[in-house]
């Protein structure tokens, strides 16, 4: 059975445990102290809804986007963009952006600048100039003429906010602490510098839907069609702005659970994390102790981060093994427990909770042996689906670190669930229940799986709707619901934009077991 151990002398990357006297690098103690973190991270990663909720990513994945696969860019000419641009992977978030000129830094009217992605003024551009011009738009569609090496920034990587959505681009890869939450012309001229250096082709981000910030279109791009869209008085145009969002982010709820396709390939194996480290992710925002930050990280911190994400993007770009699909363990894990978890923090019935406890544990217990404490069956319990892995990176040591910390806080909440309610014949059965209902909503309180805060089937005319950047207001990130055109129209109070403070916390918001029971209500 493979175990999270020391990384030999002969790896690429070295492993350190708190105390250490090697230099700052990543630690296995850190991936266990941050394995939930971690491991919500591999479980949301390219999962729209997942990594709405848990928005401040921390974490980076080399990826492919495999040859043919079409892409969309929306803008206001025929021609092919030079040098960078952005890509959408679904056509409704690019015919959003097919509908005239968004001017950009340093725009002139003999060098206009394409746009596919949403700048809004920043600081020192004139204001006498709109930021928008509307016009005719062309919609354009790519297909990848060779596997494009990309790098995948994890959460509402493209949410141009001040509450850490951009985190990791600008105080992790860029170095740059200085950049404006909407000045995304110039993060992606940093990021595509370091693409140009890595020998890369651009980033994955996410805002209603994926994007990818494409440094060079004139390499492994191949234009299939650049078709002019109607003008917005013409027949044929969708001229109602709510209607276009409200299609827009039904496109992104399709891509709630999965990307679709195999249109991109994760390299689990050579992920990066913040929450590898041994550093102060400490939001500076009382209220928001939840969202990781980097804020009070130190320069010299991220240049080892970013050193070791130049490293792991090259090995994962030259290597000819297959990662270890490790989102796969997360979702066995989940699939294993998150209907279950629900039901046994709201059962009132004794008989119903041995029974959930005894069907979840009893495939770890050898009823013939003698096992103090059931420590064996613990260990079995906690290590049962990490069993098929076969590690081959460091940072899959990490990984297994991190989900063998998970797994065992599941168990061990379990096995006490067990304790209370099967083990002492004479137990008051009441207060038995009210302890097991306690404890499992403590646990589920403590994982913050995404599947739990899901809507269950909406009608045809709505979508499951989580605030999504720029979309959503304050309950809709902690209470997603189904929404139709009419109630998705003019909501958008939980992002927080420079100058403007987002909407309260509505109080209180509801557990994942209130959540769970509401929408199986629906």
């Amino acid at each position: 059975m493979v175990r999270a151990v020391q990384v030999l002398a002969t790896t690429s990357l070295a492993l350190s445990s708190a105390g250490s006297p090697q230099s700052f690098g990543p630690t296995l103690d850190s991936a266990r102290k941050n394995g939930l973190q971690i491991f919500n991270a591999v479980h949301n990663a390219m999962r729209q809804f997942g990594s709405s909720l848990q928005h401040n990513g921390m974490s980076l994945f080399p990826a492919v986007i495999p040859e043919g696969v079409l892409l969309y860019h929306g803008t206001h000419t025929r021609e092919v963009p030079e040098g960078f641009e952005w890509l959408a992977f679904e056509i409704e978030h690019a015919e959003n952006f097919a509908r005239g000129r968004w001017r950009r830094p340093n725009d002139t009217d003999r060098k206009p600048h394409l746009g596919m992605n949403m700048p809004l003024q920043v600081a020192d551009e004139p204001h006498d100039r709109p930021p928008f011009e509307p016009g005719e738009g062309h919609l354009h569609i790519y297909q990848a003429e060779r596997p494009l090496n990309v790098l995948y920034i994890d959460g509402t990587s493209a949410g141009k906010t001040d509450m850490g959505t951009v985190d990791t681009q600008d105080i992790l890869l860029a170095g740059n602490r200085s950049h404006k939450p909407m000045d995304d012309w110039r993060r992606a001229e940093d990021l595509c510098a370091l693409a140009q250096k890595w020998k890369i082709d651009g980033f994955i981000r996410m805002e209603p839907g994926f994007e990818v910030i494409y440094c060079d279109f004139t390499n492994g791009l191949r234009l299939v069609s650049a078709n002019k869209r109607p003008g917005m008085d013409e027949p044929g145009s969708v001229d109602d702005m709510w209607i276009v969002s409200f299609e827009w982010a039904r496109a992104a709820a399709q891509r709630y659970n999965d990307i679709g396709s195999s249109r991109v390939l994760l390299d689990y194996s050579s992920v990066v994390s913040a929450f590898f480290y041994p550093i102060n992710l400490t939001n500076p925002d009382p209220k928001r102790p939840e969202l990781p930050r980097l804020v009070a990280a130190t320069s010299e911190e991220m240049d080892v981060v970013r050193e070791h994400v130049a490293r792991s993007m090259a090995r994962s770009v030259s290597s000819g093994q297959a990662p270890v699909d490790w989102q796969g363990v997360t979702d066995m894990v989940v699939t294993r427990y998150s209907k279950r978890l629900p039901l046994m923090a709201q059962t009132d019935s004794i008989e119903i909770l041995r029974g959930e406890v005894n069907g979840l544990l009893n495939i770890y217990i050898d009823y013939a042996e003698t096992d103090e404490g059931f420590v064996a069956a613990r260990r079995r319990c906690a290590e049962f689906y990490l069993q098929p892995v076969q590690v081959r990176t460091p940072e899959d040591k990490l990984i297994y670190a991190a989900f063998e910390n998970t797994t065992a806080t599941i168990c061990e909440t379990l096995f006490e669930a067990r304790r209370l309610v099967v083990e002492d014949p004479d137990v008051d059965e009441t207060v038995a229940v009210a302890a097991v209902n306690r404890i499992i909503h403590d646990l589920m309180e403590t994982l913050r799986w995404s599947d739990w805060k899901e809507c269950g089937p909406c009608q045809p005319d709505e979508v499951c709707f989580v605030a999504m950047w720029p979309m959503g207001d304050v309950e809709d990130h902690y209470n997603p619901t189904c929404r139709n055109i009419t109630d998705i129209a003019g909501r958008h109070n939980y992002w927080r934009f420079p100058g403007r403070t987002p909407g309260h916390r509505p109080p209180p918001s509801l557990s994942p077991v209130d959540h769970v029971s509401k929408n199986e209500e629906l």
